[in-house]
């Protein structure tokens, strides 16, 4: 992610933190004030879990909407400090953060077939994209394909699910690369394996990707063997 601003800190509100998994969880924070974001973008959360505070950046998983709250959808991470303090925020408790930030907003022009791939907390900024686009009468098709390891790592289905039985122009392909059980019924292995079955106008498509950085380079090296240009592929790393 590009470096946030730092001239400028806001303040929240948490209005709810729920957890979506074993080891991801999502926040609602209320700004304060006035706060617009693009769909895509960031915000960079002050940790305050000891002195010297750090920051933490995390992609806006909601839409841009009439009201000013924003969700985060947050990976939990072993001794990490962001992620550990921000859990344990309760509803009431306040945030500083900095943002929006970020460009890794939906550019492509309409003319365009639209792919998106994430795996885990990557979702993200697609979850507010995808949103965003369909609420805004967007008719450009749109596939996502999203990447977890187990049955117990699944998170936003219900959401992206119900996307595709509302919008025609919208399709979702949940996959895991490691089911528990012979419990799941739908489409396993990485979403690399999904991708390289999946037929790709070249011409006319434009690709998001959003997760690790070993995944993005092997989804762009999918791609470009299946002749997209690098103009075509839109990324965002996380670390």
């Amino acid at each position: 992610m590009a470096p946030p601003n730092f001239t400028m800190i806001r303040t929240g509100k948490i209005l709810a933190n729920k957890n979506l998994t074993e080891d991801v969880f999502e926040i609602m924070v209320q700004p304060t004030e006035n706060f617009n974001f693009q769909a895509g973008q960031f915000v960079t959360f002050k940790i305050d879990d000891q002195v010297p505070p750090c920051f933490r950046a995390y992609s806006i998983a909601s839409a841009p909407n009439t009201d000013p709250n924003f969700d985060i959808c947050i990976k939990l991470v072993n001794k990490g400090r962001g992620s550990n303090w921000l859990q344990n925020l309760k509803p009431d408790d306040t945030v500083n953060f900095l943002g929006p930030n970020g460009k890794f907003t939906f550019t492509s022009p309409v003319d365009k077939k639209i792919i998106f791939v994430a795996t885990g907390t990557g979702i993200a900024p697609f979850k507010a994209i995808i949103e965003d686009e369909l609420k805004k009468g967007n008719t450009q098709t749109f596939h996502l394909i999203f990447g977890v390891r187990y049955i117990k790592d699944i998170f936003y289905q219900d959401f992206f699910e119900d996307l595709a039985k509302k919008h025609q122009n919208f399709t979702f392909d949940l996959t895991l690369s490691k089911p528990e059980n012979g419990d799941w019924s739908g489409k396993t292995g990485r979403v690399t394996d999904l991708l390289q079955k999946l037929e790709i106008d070249e011409t006319n498509t434009e690709v998001y990707i959003c997760g690790l950085k070993d995944m993005i380079n092997s989804v762009s090296e999918i791609l470009k063997e299946k002749g997209l240009g690098e103009e075509m592929i839109h990324f965002e790393k996380y670390d």
